[in-house]
């Protein structure tokens, strides 16, 4: 369910930055602001007009007392503004939710395939499966540029504990061309799954397209998209 023209004050608690050139905002959770793993917010200052993507995953889980937004640094005015922020800083969600499309099916094996930055809606999912101790299954394929992987060890410590689930880490810089549709495909295991990609607009495309091509249902592929704002 998407939320619309709402106004709903957020309180800056940290700014801290994070692996890869990366970002999260950490904000006072509003009392009684309930949401879903794998919801996005729009966000706007009041009283600015900035140029910039306002879309943003929520890299927390529904779990935890805070509300979290983790992206990219850019150059874009709004990343910009975010980045300066300070602790007691206020934002303003004005739009907030989801299509349900990017959302966990319980008892459904799922697999999601990960770029970069786009592992923000999956920390969010990971995180929400190992506080309520899912037995469903999850295979996480987490795909980046250099060893910089963002939130890996704390991933990794959740996936240890949950009971079917699993990781593969694929380094591209150290691949060819070839190679990274190989591993992806190698890595799935069961076609019947349901399919979650979030990452950069290219690499999006690239893997939702591997996926057709090996014969995967399109409505069991779900796709977050990330721009380079």
């Amino acid at each position: 369910m998407v939320h619309k023209n709402v106004n709903i004050p957020l309180i800056v608690k940290r700014n801290s930055p994070e692996t890869g050139g990366c970002r999260s905002i950490v904000f006072e959770r509003p009392m009684g602001f309930e949401f879903e793993s794998g919801d996005w917010i729009d966000i706007a200052f009041e009283g600015e007009q900035l140029n910039g993507g306002i879309t943003y995953s929520l890299s927390s889980s529904p779990t935890e007392p805070d509300l979290v937004i983790t992206f990219k640094d850019g150059l874009s005015e709004i990343k910009r503004k975010l980045s300066s922020l300070r602790a007691g800083d206020k934002v303003v969600i004005i739009q907030f939710g989801n299509d349900y499309k990017f959302t966990l099916k319980p008892h459904r094996a799922s697999v999601l395939i990960a770029g970069g930055v786009g592992i923000a809606p999956f920390r969010s999912m990971l995180k929400e499966m190992f506080d309520t101790s899912s037995s469903d299954q999850i295979t996480l394929i987490y795909i980046n540029k250099t060893s910089e992987f963002l939130f890996l060890d704390e991933i990794n410590s959740w996936i240890r504990q949950l009971p079917h689930a699993n990781i593969k880490l694929i380094i591209t810089k150290d691949q060819t061309k070839k190679e990274r549709p190989k591993d992806i495909l190698s890595a799935i295991g069961d076609l019947g799954s349901l399919f979650y990609i979030a990452g950069p607009e290219g690499m999006v495309e690239d893997t939702e397209h591997l996926l057709l091509n090996a014969g995967v249902a399109l409505a069991d592929i779900k796709i977050d998209s990330f721009s380079g704002y």
